[in-house]
């Protein structure tokens, strides 16, 4: 398993794919959540009463709720494609052969290859945490505003969740790939499910209750609990589209981490029993 691991992690630096989706990843976070809304600050009236909510949350007090924000929609989304470029390439390139005939049994292969997307999904996560630090000090600094950081266990939670998030969607996307063979498919699908479907069956909950227990598993529904369960405002309450406060957040981490094992199984069930050419 150990050199399974080492393989898959000489891949990982060899591709490209997986730097530009952090730098991507990174990029979004900065902008979304801390650029935009400063600029949106910059140029509002200042007799706005508004205008110092606005400021509050993108100050060091409030930068793990605010980093954390981005996941449970967008973050998802960009780790859904890294976990479908994770084995959905290897179909692509018609390597799989070569990967499952040099030692290491298929389960091993496809086990190692769900670890190293996990820990590409939490340097990023790292990446993009250690980025948000950086942008609401300078932000702290513009604005004369005392640089108040919050606790080191509140700054880990914020990271642990963010990790969480990551490798449990990077899981889904990774047995998409293997479902359908490929990466097109696979992706249009996961997107469409993520952008899509998961927003209008959690509406509809809102009117229809026969749909309740369904948003209560939904991998949106889950991600975006546990990022309302550390402090971020809900998009009911002007926060960010997908933080919502379904489920409580214990139960919100079961549900992540019974997606990231249920990925697991069913990506190493799949190659296990079927022929790859």
């Amino acid at each position: 398993m150990i050199d399974a691991v080492s393989s898959e992690l000489l891949l990982m630096r060899k591709r490209l794919a997986p730097l530009v989706i952090g730098l991507a990843w990174v990029l979004m976070v900065i902008s979304f959540a801390f650029a935009i809304p400063y600029i949106v600050y910059s140029v509002l009236d200042p007799a706005d009463p508004s205008r110092g909510g606005l400021l509050e949350i993108l100050l060091p007090a409030e930068v793990g709720a605010t980093s954390l924000s981005s996941y449970p929609l967008f973050g998802g989304a960009i780790m859904l494609i890294l976990g479908v470029l994770v084995t959905g390439s290897e179909y692509r390139w018609s390597t799989w052969t070569a990967r499952l005939t040099q030692g290491p049994s298929r389960t091993q292969v496809v086990l190692a290859k769900l670890v190293v997307g996990v820990l590409a999904a939490t340097a990023i996560a790292v990446a993009a945490s250690l980025a948000s630090v950086v942008a609401a000090a300078v932000i702290a600094a513009v604005e004369s505003q005392p640089a108040d950081w919050p606790g080191v266990s509140t700054l880990l939670a914020s990271v642990g969740a963010a990790v969480l998030i990551s490798a449990a969607w990077m899981s889904v996307g990774a047995v998409l790939g293997v479902l359908f063979r490929g990466t097109s498919v696979a992706l249009a699908v996961g997107l469409l499910w993520t952008l899509g479907l998961e927003n209008a069956v959690s509406g509809l909950a809102t009117i229809l209750p026969a749909l309740e227990p369904v948003r209560t598993v939904l991998l949106g529904s889950a991600s975006g609990s546990v990022v309302a369960g550390l402090g971020a405002p809900t998009q009911g309450d002007g926060g960010t589209p997908g933080v919502v406060d379904y489920l409580s957040p214990p139960v919100a981490v079961v549900v992540l981490l019974a997606y990231l094992v249920l990925s697991t199984t069913l990506a190493v069930l799949l190659i296990r029993r079927r022929d790859v050419t």
